[in-house]
């Protein structure tokens, strides 16, 4: 049985480790299953000071923050999320953001699709305020970004 390369869709003999014209892995995950975002690249890029990694990614990574300038000011803003991509470029990915209190109870969870994450590059990508619970008084004490979905994008 012959296996289709996720990124570049080139169809490969059965026992391929790469994947003849892109170079991918084609050894399975965890769920035995190749998925753009949760490929380990063979020389992935460090992200920038301050990124944190995102769950359900290799190589992705976030930071959080006030969309403008260095503090929230009024409690009732948005929140600004870059995202960091160490590896294979992506398109059309969806991501999940969850925000926690000091006690670590999820405050709001929203989903974002972004239409690149070139590799190399910060992204970013906001959480309006309407997002956010209207007792809020200030920004949640810690955030946490899942990978839900994505695509591989074609070489950049």
């Amino acid at each position: 049985m012959k296996q289709k390369c996720p990124r570049c869709l080139l169809t490969n003999v059965a026992a391929a480790r790469f994947c003849a014209r892109c170079g991918l892995s084609l050894t399975p995950g965890e769920a035995g299953q190749l998925q753009a975002g949760r490929i380990r690249h063979p020389r992935p890029q460090s992200p920038p000071d301050g990124f944190a990694p995102c769950l359900e990614a290799e190589h992705l990574f976030f930071r959080w923050g006030p969309p403008s300038g260095d503090t929230f000011l009024l409690g009732t803003e948005g929140i600004a999320v870059s995202l960091f991509n160490g590896a294979y470029p992506l398109q059309k990915a969806m991501v999940l953001v969850r925000g926690r209190d000091e006690s670590g109870f999820v405050r709001f969870s929203v989903s974002l699709g972004v239409e690149a994450l070139p590799a190399g590059r910060v992204v970013r990508v906001d959480v309006p305020s309407y997002e956010l619970p209207d007792e809020v008084a200030r920004p949640v004490a810690a955030l946490e970004v899942a990978l839900v979905s994505a695509e591989f994008r074609p070489s950049e």
